[in-house]
């Protein structure tokens, strides 16, 4: 298919993606990597988590990461099913009172560690990375819980994954490393270099495990926007840009691109309910069409600008941006862009549309508030 990857598949259905996921997982030989946000004691976790523990059993080895706040409840049982079948887990930034030995801890441990964890604490692990055999990779928006799934009582939501294969995985694998034990890191760069393989910043990989290359990837999404000829199609739940986003799709729908935004009337975070509107006016009025997500829950995060495409973990907020770490997959085949494109056309051409007479019904309670929200954005 390319130099890049040896195989791209990409899932709109959230139950294929655990289908075909699972079924790697069964058909491991060595080792699994799991890197992953939300990872809850509910029937998809804990299927999972069942799969896993059999990996383990018959020779793999399993390592898991698991962001503190996203997985707050993991240690409800999760971490006890893994613990008992020799399965090391690591918590990214726990919370101070959700850890397993924070009570056993003396009180000067305990003033310690709650004061470095609440350094800590806006900096979240927001990346969804499975790896398998050092040559299979998941990644996406699909976090493991089951509201992706018909496991969920309610309607399943939006979102959308890939699965890729090749030697290019192991620059996936280099960077749960650096988390995971340093040790580690640097023994699997020593390994890259003989396989020559190299992280570069223009990689179709894009791991922002840096200040360097979180400024990077930022600069690069506005130069994209800047230079834009035909599209730029957004797919982005939690919509809180910067200034500097804003002025750059502003002006590429007053040149005429094609500047449509897919955002969720819905949310699991209910600040940007009302937040997301702030930006609304001054985007309308400069001619780009924002749509609301009315069918579900929408999780997915996608980004097309003219040919590029890339699937992954980011909002197009400031979390994303600042603070958390993220994982994007500029998709290669053009098949894949094809049902990435025909996906958008579709759900934007069966939801509602927001234009200005749709803000102007805003009632002035929700106006505030969105103002006042937005002074806390640097949170969000």
């Amino acid at each position: 298919m390319g130099i890049f990857w040896d195989t791209e598949k990409v899932f709109i259905d959230g139950d294929e993606y655990f289908d075909h996921l699972i079924a790697d997982i069964d058909q491991a030989k060595s080792l699994i990597t799991v890197e992953i946000y939300i990872f809850n004691n509910d029937h998809l976790g804990l299927k999972i988590a069942e799969h896993l523990i059999e990996a383990q059993k018959r020779g793999v080895k399993v390592e898991i990461i698991v962001d503190g706040i996203g997985s707050y409840n993991f240690y409800d049982k999760l971490h006890g099913l893994f613990t008992s079948s020799q399965i090391r887990v690591k918590v990214f930034h726990p919370l101070p009172f959700l850890h397993p030995f924070y009570g056993k801890l003396p009180f000067r441990k305990k003033i310690s560690a709650f004061a470095s964890r609440l350094w800590k604490l806006n900096q979240r692990d927001h990346r969804k990375i499975i790896t398998i055999d050092s040559s299979i990779m998941y990644t996406g928006s699909f976090n493991f819980t089951a509201e992706h799934t018909s496991y969920y009582q309610g309607k399943k939501w939006k979102d959308m994954g890939v699965r890729v294969t090749g030697i290019n995985v192991q620059i996936a694998l280099l960077y749960f490393k650096k988390i995971w034990k340093i040790k580690d890191y640097f023994q699997h760069r020593k390994l890259l270099r003989k396989l020559k393989l190299k992280d570069s910043k223009y990689s179709l990989l894009r791991l922002n495990h840096s200040l360097i290359k979180r400024r990077f990837y930022y600069k690069d999404l506005i130069q994209k926007l800047n230079r834009s000829k035909k599209q730029v199609w957004l797919v982005t739940p939690y919509f809180i840009p910067t200034p500097a986003l804003i002025i750059a799709l502003g002006k590429a729908a007053v040149r005429g691109v094609d500047v449509r935004i897919l955002i969720s009337a819905e949310t699991d975070v209910k600040v940007f309910k009302t937040l997301k509107f702030f930006y609304l006016p001054f985007l309308i009025k400069r001619g780009v069409r924002v749509f609301e997500y009315v069918e579900t829950v929408l999780h997915a995060k996608i980004f097309m600008i003219d040919d590029w495409v890339t699937v992954g973990s980011s909002n197009l907020n400031h979390r994303s941006i600042l603070h958390d770490l993220e994982v994007d997959l500029s998709i290669q085949d053009p098949k894949n862009i094809e049902i990435i494109r025909k996906d958008f056309i579709s759900s934007t051409s069966s939801e509602i549309e927001l234009t200005a007479i749709h803000l102007q019904r805003r009632s002035l309670i929700d106006r505030f508030l969105s103002r006042l929200f937005y002074l806390i954005k640097y949170w969000f």
